[in-house]
């Protein structure tokens, strides 16, 4: 929801970036709508409007400033307190769901009737799923253009036009230029001339990247993954031509990423993949705002602000990973996993659910009922009868996943957590938990509920105070 047109004004004039991404403002004498961080002179008041999303800003037939590119400005935060299958609805949409789908489509997918979903959309955004998606098609042609040198057809193929015309005409009228002179200003400042590209993600302050880096390193799988204190990496496919791997670098306030040639032909999924992985759509200021009222995190919340949630690269990699760390430690089920690849794996990349429902995994050095979930796990991933993905329902998910022998509410909880990105999962049987609380699963739920609706962040400051009262004692 919008904040009133004083307040709105207030954030404009002194430039605020926290706004970022929240909401955008347009100005009529210009015809160009901006961030509230753009450095451009501010406007007189009575020439301003704002727009919940940039979506609506182009529905209102405003263009997208050449200074601040609001077009490219961080995801508006994603809250608990918005319905969950709209949630679920515009993440579909950021990926490119309706490049290849229709409206009605998307509607079933989510649970709701398109009439509903439209006026769900506009209540949150602004506007509708048409809309939408048109805008997400602009975002990823104009990507394209900007960091690729594939033909004009092709972009248009991948964003969602119809024809290479048709990018032109809209880039034209939104940018006053051609395509080509985007691409020749592009190559003045970056012309790698080749089949990669580079382009950066921005980041909502406090975010705090040593925690999340951290975190991926001691899970990475040895092979697949490369994590430094300011890069992360990868391993996409493996050909004949070589490795292909993902890099992302962290740059203090946002992150330069490197997309390999194989994957900039899925670049939403490609973006939308590491925004889940360094959890990039959460809103930390609203997020840390709420848990430093709690006597029991408030320490640990000034002490490191901005504490994220990785999510999953891959929804059923993270889950049988989950199911090998019951009640071992950190350390233990990353050897296992590395152990899987080695075993199962004949390109180095982590089995898929085909080939793990015909294995007997206990074989690696684990009690037969874990490896009997893991298989009874993959062989419904296969036949498509559970969706591990951001975009599934997590009531959904906990209840399928619980109903696996040998997977309890522990191992469905961080699931959820990590690959369904939901933000109040909360394993109260988690060891951490229940030793720092100093409380049993019951306990530690009755504590936890203060939290609501943010559980698992604060699980996050939970596991950091872990380790500082460790290391004290």
């Amino acid at each position: 929801m919008l904040p009133d047109f004083d307040q709105c004004y207030q954030i404009l004039a002194r430039r605020d970036q926290s706004f970022d991404g929240r909401f955008f403002a347009a100005v009529s004498s210009t015809g160009i709508y901006c961030r509230t961080s753009c450095s451009a002179r501010t406007p007189l008041a009575r020439n301003v409007a704002f727009f919940a999303s940039a979506a609506a800003a182009l529905a209102a037939g405003y263009r997208p400033c050449l200074r601040c590119r609001p077009e490219m400005a961080p995801r508006q935060p994603e809250h608990p307190a918005t319905c969950a299958s709209i949630v679920r609805a515009l993440r579909l949409i950021d990926r490119g769901y309706l490049v290849d789908h229709r409206e009605t489509d998307l509607a079933t997918l989510v649970g709701l009737s398109a009439d509903a979903l439209n006026e769900q959309c506009t209540a949150v955004t602004g506007v509708g799923v048409a809309m939408l998606g048109k805008a997400h098609r602009l975002q990823m042609a104009k990507r394209l253009i900007d960091s690729s040198d594939l033909p004009l057809s092709r972009v248009a193929d991948l964003a969602g036009y119809p024809s290479a015309r048709s990018v032109q005409r809209e880039i034209g009228r939104l940018y006053s230029r051609t395509p080509t002179s985007l691409r020749q200003a592009r190559r003045r400042k970056n012309d790698r001339g080749s089949g990669e590209i580079t382009l950066t993600l921005p980041v909502r302050q406090p975010y705090n990247q040593s925690w999340v880096f951290d975190f991926l390193a001691r899970r990475a799988l040895r092979g697949v993954e490369e994590v430094s204190p300011t890069c992360y990496r990868r391993l996409l496919k493996r050909d004949a031509q070589g490795d292909h791997w993902l890099s992302v670098n962290w740059l203090g306030d946002g992150f330069s990423v490197r997309v390999p040639a194989c994957a900039v032909t899925r670049l939403a999924t490609t973006l939308a993949g590491l925004r889940r992985v360094l959890d990039l759509d959460a809103d930390s200021q609203s997020i840390d705002r709420h848990l430093a009222r709690s006597s029991m995190l408030s320490r640990w919340v000034e002490e490191q602000p901005g504490l994220r949630i990785p999510g999953a690269w891959d929804g059923f990699e993270i889950a049988v990973r989950a199911i090998l760390g019951q009640q071992v430690s950190v350390v233990r089920a990353t050897d296992l996993a590395n152990r899987l690849i080695d075993r199962y794996s004949n390109d180095g990349l982590f089995p898929d659910a085909a080939v793990l429902s015909r294995v007997n995994v206990a074989e690696l050095g684990m009690p037969g009922r874990r490896g009997q979930a893991i298989g009874l796990l993959a062989e419904q991933v296969a036949r498509g009868e559970m969706d591990l993905d951001e975009t599934a329902d997590a009531s959904v998910l906990q209840d399928s996943l619980c109903r696996i022998p040998g997977i309890g509410p522990w191992t469905a909880s961080y699931v959820c957590m990590r690959v369904a990105r939901q933000a109040d999962a909360f394993p109260e049987q988690d060891w951490v938990v229940m030793k720092v609380l100093q409380n049993k699963a019951p306990g530690c739920r009755r504590i936890a509920e203060e939290w609501r609706p943010w559980r698992g962040y604060a699980l996050m400051y939970l596991w950091y105070a872990s380790t500082q009262l460790a290391a004290t004692n």
